[in-house]
C-alpha cells in the first residue's frame, strides 16, 4: 500500500512540474512577444501570419514536452509494479533453466530434463569446479518430461558450485535441465539488467531463465 501510495505521489509531482514548466515556457513566450511587438519597425511591421506561425511552434513543444512527462511517469509507475510482483515472489517455489547448481550439501533439489526421444538410459553427471564427477543414472526414459532429485547426501556431495549435463544412450543432443528451488531473495541490480532471483539449495539465478511457477 505504502509503495502505492508513492506512485501515485510521484505521478502528481511529475504532473505538478510539467504544468509549472509549462506555465513558465508560455510566459516566457508571451513576454518575447510582447517586446517583438513593441520593438518592431513601424514601417515594415510583422506580419500577423509570423505571430500565428510561432503560436503554433510553441502549442507543438509544450505537447511534446507533455507527452515526453507522462512517458517518464508511466515507465515509472509500471517499473514499481514490476518491482512489487517479482518481490512477491519471495517464499514461492519456481523451476529456472539452468546448467549450474550451487549446493549447500544438504537439500535436495527437484529437477528436470525433456528428450525428444525415448531412450533406454539417461545419465545427469554433476562436475565440481575441479573436474570430478558425480554421475547418476535416470534409467530408461520416453519422450517428454522426465524428472529427477538432486540429492547432495546420496550422492556424496560437498557444498559447492557444479555443472550439471545429461546424457542418453542413443546420443541426443541439446538436453537441457530445469531445476526447482524456492526464492529466498530479489534483487535488483543497479544497473538495470535482469533481476537476480536467490534460490534455495540452487544459488542465483536470473529471473528471465524461470520456466514454471509454484505454489510454496
Amino acid at each position: 500500500m505504502n509503495i502505492n501510495n508513492s506512485s501515485a505521489a510521484t505521478a502528481t509531482q511529475t504532473n505538478s512540474a510539467t504544468a509549472t514548466t509549462n506555465n513558465q515556457v508560455s510566459d516566457m513566450f508571451l513576454q518575447l512577444l510582447v517586446a517583438q511587438i513593441k520593438n518592431q519597425d513601424p514601417t515594415n511591421p510583422t506580419d500577423g501570419k509570423e505571430y500565428v506561425s510561432q503560436l503554433a511552434q510553441l502549442s507543438q513543444v509544450q505537447s511534446m514536452d507533455s507527452i515526453s512527462s507522462l512517458m517518464t511517469s508511466t515507465s515509472r509507475q509500471v517499473s514499481s509494479l514490476q518491482k512489487q510482483s517479482i518481490g512477491a515472489l519471495t517464499g514461492q517455489k519456481v523451476m529456472v533453466a539452468t546448467d549450474q547448481l550451487s549446493t549447500d550439501g544438504s537439500t535436495a533439489v527437484a529437477g528436470r530434463t525433456t528428450l525428444a526421444h525415448a531412450a533406454s538410459q539417461v545419465t545427469v553427471t554433476l562436475k565440481d569446479t575441479a573436474g570430478n564427477s558425480y554421475p547418476f543414472s535416470l534409467g530408461a526414459a520416453s519422450a517428454g518430461d522426465v524428472n529427477f532429485t538432486v540429492d547432495p547426501k546420496t550422492l556424496g556431495l560437498p557444498a559447492g558450485t557444479y555443472s550439471l549435463n545429461v546424457t542418453t544412450d542413443n546420443n541426443q543432443s541439446g538436453l537441457t535441465t530445469e531445476l526447482m528451488g524456492k526464492v529466498q531473495a530479489v534483487r535488483f541490480p543497479l544497473s538495470g539488467s535482469d533481476p537476480v532471483l536467490s534460490l534455495q539449495g540452487i544459488g542465483d539465478a536470473n529471473y528471465s531463465a524461470i520456466t514454471q511457477f509454484t505454489m510454496a
